[in-house]
């Protein structure tokens, strides 16, 4: 039975801990307050601070430090760098989502500072990070080495990115032969790439180098620290350096599965247009990044690669008329392929199943950006549809 890629699960407690997850299919923590939409890529995208729910029913935290101000516009970048690693790729990253406002949960803290100490606020943080040990073992289960990648806002006046490894600004000031050198560089938490890149390159490079994740972004025309452009932060310059989670799921301690704080200047979280042209570069550079450090030929696979069944191909289908009022026509589509659409924010619209006729009614759509994904047993394709009116 051909199961829709978008399959919104029922409600999930702790003892889901262990579960399978279906690749696209959407899951839930306690009152749907925790999202988990399981992928089939080596990517795992977290957003812990951009929730806005503030159930009455929980306290809000007011421990002495704690903060509880949220990353405004993160949770809609990170559904949009997922919707176009999709429709780049056709499979799926793992993204898991912290619905609460960061003044009831912050999913990016060990559990007592995270909820107060707040034991009915504490399962909404199990919620969270067995999603994303769920995440490692889907992944670990079919490759060797993944990344990890926790999405943030930050309120700096320099309007930069900020990349966050762990490694503090007085570290990356550093010489790269002391970054390069015990105690310094098992700080990282990119341990785990430095002794297995397909470079070779020191963990300088990989930081700060010409082909680092923040020379690639700086590259598409984003400002980032630590890049090749800008290499460590100035004395006195504000910069996060990675948090609880940074810890938790990357290589510091071990495993093989890196990660990177990314904290997001306003500049290009709080415009729609920049935000998306931002998530298109983001996506793009992830997988850019992965293909150069950690897979050979990895753009050259298709979802095959990453699930062990059938080979899948691109396949050209085109939709008629785009943009579009009320319906569209699909050519080059076969029969009994399913299709799913979700917006530019990468919010789930519709899913369903052409058979025999192939024009499918969006009339109830408003206007605006969509994607849709289109598969079946041996191919898959995706399609950017403008709905005009």
């Amino acid at each position: 039975m051909n199961l829709p890629l978008f399959f919104i699960a029922c409600i999930l407690g702790i003892s889901s801990y262990g579960q399978s997850y279906l690749t696209g299919t959407i899951y839930f923590g306690q009152d749907s307050l925790i999202e988990y939409q399981a992928g089939n890529l080596p990517i795992i995208l977290s957003a812990p601070h951009g929730g806005h729910e503030s159930p009455a029913t929980l306290p809000d935290r007011n421990c002495s430090g704690c903060v509880t101000v949220k990353d405004s516009y993160t949770q809609k970048l990170a559904r949009e760098i997922a919707a176009a690693l999709i429709f780049k790729t056709g499979c799926y990253p793992h993204l898991i989502i912290n619905k609460l406002h960061r003044k009831k949960l912050d999913a990016n803290r060990e559990i007592i500072e995270a909820t107060d100490s707040n034991s009915a606020t504490e399962v909404y943080w199990h919620n969270y990070m067995n999603f994303i040990d769920s995440a490692k073992r889907s992944i670990s289960s079919k490759y060797q080495k993944s990344i990890f990648l926790d999405i943030h806002g930050h309120g700096h006046a320099i309007q930069r990115i900020e990349l966050g490894y762990l490694l503090s600004s007085s570290d990356l000031r550093k010489s790269d032969s002391v970054l390069n050198s015990p105690p310094t560089n098992l700080k990282a938490s990119i341990l785990n790439l430095r002794f297995s890149t397909l470079t070779s390159q020191p963990l300088s490079e990989l930081i700060r180098g010409k082909h680092s994740f923040g020379s690639m972004l700086h590259a598409k025309g984003f400002p980032t620290v630590p890049s090749d452009s800008i290499p460590f932060p100035l004395v006195g310059e504000p910069y996060f350096n990675g948090g609880y989670n940074t810890r938790r799921f990357g290589s510091q301690t071990g495993g093989t599965i890196d990660a990177i704080q990314i904290e997001h200047n306003w500049d290009v979280r709080a415009n729609p247009a920049i935000r998306t042209r931002l998530a298109d570069s983001l996506a793009q550079v992830i997988l850019d990044f992965l293909e150069l450090h950690y897979f050979t030929d990895f753009s050259s696979y298709a979802c095959n690669f990453f699930t062990g069944t059938e080979e899948y191909t691109k396949k050209k289908v085109t939709a008629y008329p785009n943009p579009f009022s009320t319906h569209i026509e699909l050519k080059e589509v076969s029969n009994n392929s399913t299709f799913s659409l979700f917006s530019q924010e990468g919010m789930h619209v519709m899913t369903g199943t052409l058979t025999d006729n192939f024009t499918v009614d969006l009339s109830h759509l408003s206007q605006g950006i969509y994607y849709l994904s289109i598969r079946n047993k041996t191919s898959f394709t995706t399609l950017k549809l403008v709905k005009c009116s």
